[in-house]
């Protein structure tokens, strides 16, 4: 395999890893965690299950596809080791790839064999769901960066002070991330029949601690979500780099649209699909900003 041809194989992961994680959210919005019963990693104990239930075809589907990522990742690993020289970003990036894959896959495992599907309410779902959201975040970042690395003909210089000042900027988005991931959450468990009724249901003492937190997303994302948008408008204005003002443009202009799909998503009340456009929306804007943070090192990245 050519480096061209591995990056075309890392984008080509990058898009199937953003499609496992969205199936996977179908599975939790759908309620079909336990469409396989509480055995990992066959389904009701068989390899191929005998079912009619549509939400165990469902949870087989992502297991099906989860199984083929990780032939496929370890094959990318695999392959970065055989292309690149010990020490390259891209080695770093494929084994980063490969260790939360593993870890994805024993969180998933830990959500179906300790029951933490379907109408679980309790404070462990909500932390072990945080700890999803962040690794599924980590996963679909390291994916990023392989396929960032591989499109440069040489490597990038060692970050300087000022460029490390922008390592903060992710956090922001995965804080964002963990609270849409309970607000998600409690949508799902606790669905209200109209905004008035949901605000009212947020703010009362009475109702579930799900319900009280899911007010901290729409605030932290109109806060941290705007904020950056603005950011990343003005840096476009001043950056020498026309890769950096693209990207950041691409930043500012996908975080604005996040924001307003966000408020249209609650003034619907959150439907199904909305859900799914809202999450690769975040997924898509978290990919930016790592490449992002990435391509700024240089000011002048030369492109394969």
């Amino acid at each position: 395999m050519t480096k061209p041809q591995y990056k075309k194989l890392a984008f080509s992961l990058l898009i199937y890893t953003l499609l496992v994680i969205l199936w996977g959210a179908w599975v939790r919005i759908s309620h079909s965690g336990d469409g396989c019963g509480d055995t990992w990693p066959l389904c009701h104990g068989q390899l191929i299950p005998e079912a009619q239930r549509g939400k165990t075809w469902v949870e087989y589907g992502h297991r099906l596809m989860s199984g083929l990522y990780g032939f496929v990742v370890i094959y990318f690993w695999w392959m970065s080791r055989k292309i690149y020289p010990k020490g390259h970003f891209v080695r770093k990036a494929a084994l980063a790839t490969l260790i939360f894959m593993i870890t994805e896959a024993l969180l998933g495992a830990k959500l179906v064999l300790f029951k933490l599907v379907t109408t679980n309410d309790t404070p462990y779902r909500a932390f072990v769901m945080a700890l999803h959201q962040i690794n599924s975040f980590m996963l679909t970042g390291a994916a990023a960066l392989a396929f960032a690395g591989a499109t440069l003909s040489k490597e990038l210089p060692t970050p300087t002070k000022e460029d490390r000042r922008y390592k903060f900027l992710p956090w922001i988005i995965v804080v964002i991330g963990i609270t849409g991931a309970w607000a998600s959450l409690s949508n799902s468990l606790f669905p209200t029949e109209n905004l008035w009724e949901g605000l009212a249901a947020d703010f009362s003492s009475e109702s579930h601690f799900l319900v009280r937190l899911r007010g901290l997303h729409p605030l932290l994302a109109l806060i941290g979500g705007g904020s950056l948008a603005v950011f990343f408008w003005i840096k476009a204005q001043t950056s020498e780099s026309i890769l950096i003002e693209r990207r950041s443009y691409q930043m500012s202009l996908a975080l604005m649209a996040a924001i307003g799909f966000g408020i249209m998503t609650l003034l619907l009340h959150a439907p199904v699909w909305m859900k799914i456009v809202h999450l690769a929306l975040a997924h898509t804007i978290w990919v930016i900003l790592l490449q992002w943070v990435f391509f700024v090192r240089s000011e002048r990245v030369e492109l394969k």
